[in-house]
């Protein structure tokens, strides 16, 4: 028996056009419902960009009645081309995705008509927002069937399956969420430690008392809605970037929904919820996501060993004990991209661009993630060189990636619609930069002439809060190896080139010794710790992989060692 192909029916075009046609209609009656004011009023009661918005609405509601009239008149032909331009391949998902895009713009755009974009355009954000749901709705209810039978939702999935894991990646990461649970756990006094009151808060607090009053700022509800989407997001600070400040407020509610109003107020819950959500969890799951990428979870001893190694280094634990910062936040972003780079496997598809969403979110936050250049750059023209991409391909590839990115970074950080906020933010940025290359002026401390760039000052940071310089050369040249030998060839060479272009900048041209900068860099190249013995893991030669394996474990252990009594003073 023949299958029947999902079509839209005439019926169905011809109410959407109904429908849209009414909407725009509405829109244009409350385009001109109120007169401008008397300064803007140009053409009769109403400003020149007032008329220019009712022609355009005018005419696109002239256009639906064009296509509902046509419809009507040629027995279906609208319809007919509509089902011949969804029916092929898997259009009709992807054009469903666009509107649902298209729906969540709209109701973004009318959110911050009270703030940033002209109120005089609510009715056709409403208008657009009709048009995007009935759409939506219309396609997901005919294409419904070829959805399922397609496996659409399984073929174009953003995230892998847990069901996809081998019985020993399962058990890996069984493992390494026990011991994430234990890390929350031991660390938990540490995130506690100062936060009694106010006082404790202002004497313990360091950074964090500085930058509290801002996300008080943000949780300030004001007098109005308009007011509340000022506080809320302009935060009129910008050392950090908003999505950090939104996830701080977001992880608050809970406490904001037992408590009332005043629970930002109550620094002895939220500082150890901000300090545990914020800084501890985002940094372990960045570090669960190295360990993913450079030991598939084959080995549930290699995988438990590598992800001990990355959390209990001494600058994680200065990260995770009693610090709440952006830092860890980054990390997760950045692993992040990594991971949905090297996922993309030079097909660039959804991966290349769930990697420019999480590179974008980077940038929003920590503006690392505009070291990925290197990274993405290569893997347009390894496309090229192996004939997966033409050179104009690769650079429509890579103009979609940047869009995705600053779309990302725009939508993240919506303060930055304003001009006045983006002045403050230039203002502030390009103020933090030269203390970075420079160092603090008012900082006294600088005893060991630190506040300079180079590797002769960078190499003892890395040994004070990481690794011992035997083991930094050892992690470099396994991660060097993997690019050239052995099955995951790619993971490695997108590590490294992450790697090599942000451990360039910081060494040689940031001043500042500051551990969390060094996180982004350190971590993904100590994830590389049993790199050498997977990578040589496919030569024949037995006693190479062995030796491998040995030289890997005893350089780890030793650094471990020496990392446990480097950190055991901070428990005591």
């Amino acid at each position: 028996m023949e299958q029947k192909t999902d079509r839209l029916t005439s019926v169905q075009v011809q109410a959407f056009l109904v429908l849209s046609i009414l909407a725009g209609l509405t829109a244009l009656f409350f385009t001109f419902a109120n007169p401008s004011g008397a300064g803007s009023a140009k053409i009769g009661a109403y400003s020149v960009s007032r008329w220019l918005l009712g022609f355009g609405t005018a005419a696109l509601t002239a256009g639906f009645a064009g296509m509902l009239v046509s419809d009507k008149r040629t027995n279906g032909a609208v319809t007919s081309r509509i089902n011949n331009f969804l029916c092929s391949g898997n259009r009709a998902y992807f054009v469903f995705l666009a509107l649902i895009f298209g729906l969540f713009l709209s109701l973004w755009a009318f959110k911050f008509s009270w703030l940033f974009i002209p109120r005089n355009l609510r009715p056709q954000i409403l208008w657009a927002a009709v048009v995007f749901l009935s759409a939506a709705g219309i396609i997901l209810f005919t294409f419904r069937g070829t959805f399922k039978a397609d496996n659409v939702v399984e073929k174009y999935r953003l995230f892998p399956k847990l069901s996809s894991l081998s019985g020993k990646q399962k058990i890996s990461l069984c493992v390494l969420c026990l011991i994430g649970i234990i890390y929350i756990i031991v660390l938990l006094p540490s995130n506690i430690s100062g936060s009694r009151d106010w006082d404790d808060f202002r004497h313990y607090g360091g950074d964090e008392y500085v930058v509290y009053p801002i996300l008080q700022n943000v949780a300030n509800t004001g007098n109005s809605y308009s007011e509340w989407l000022y506080h809320h997001y302009i935060h009129e600070d910008y050392h950090y970037g908003y999505p950090f400040y939104a996830v701080s407020w977001l992880v608050l509610q809970p406490i904001h929904l037992f408590i009332g109003a005043d629970y930002i107020q109550r620094i002895d819950l939220t500082l150890p919820t901000l300090r545990t959500m914020v800084s501890v969890v985002p940094m372990m799951l960045g570090c669960l996501i190295l360990v993913y990428m450079t030991t598939r979870f084959s080995n549930p001893f290699v995988s438990a060993a590598v992800y001990l190694f990355l959390l209990t280094a001494p600058g994680s634990l200065q990260n995770n004990q009693g610090f709440w910062h952006p830092d860890g936040l980054n990390l997760f972003f950045v692993c992040a991209g990594l991971c949905f780079l090297q996922r993309d496997r030079l097909r660039f598809g959804r991966n290349f661009y769930l990697c420019a969403f999480f590179v974008g979110l980077s940038a929003a936050t920590r503006l690392f993630g505009f070291f990925f250049f290197l990274a993405v750059f290569v893997s347009l023209l390894c496309g090229v060189i192996s004939k997966r991409l033409d050179i104009k391909k690769a650079v429509v590839k890579g103009m979609l990636f940047i869009l995705v990115m600053f779309g990302t970074i725009l939508w993240s950080s919506p303060f930055m619609f304003r001009a006045d906020a983006r002045r403050n933010m230039a203002a502030i940025l390009t103020e933090k930069a030269g203390e970075m290359s420079t160092g603090y002026d008012s900082d006294f401390t600088d005893m060991k002439n630190d506040y300079r760039p180079g590797w002769n000052a960078w190499y003892p940071a890395f040994e004070d809060h990481f690794t011992e310089m035997f083991c930094f050369f050892f992690l470099l040249f396994s991660l060097v190896t993997a690019c050239f030998i052995g099955r995951d060839r790619w993971t490695f060479c997108v590590i490294a080139l992450w790697w090599v272009v942000v451990a360039v900048y910081l060494i040689w041209f940031i001043a500042v010794k500051s551990t969390q900068y060094v996180l982004p860099v350190m971590l993904p190249l100590m994830s590389c710790m049993f790199a050498l013995p997977r990578a040589l893991s496919v030569l024949k030669n037995k006693r190479v992989q062995i030796g491998a394996w040995f030289l890997s474990a005893g350089i780890f252990a030793v650094q471990l060692v020496i990392n446990l009594i480097k950190i055991a003073p901070r428990f005591q």
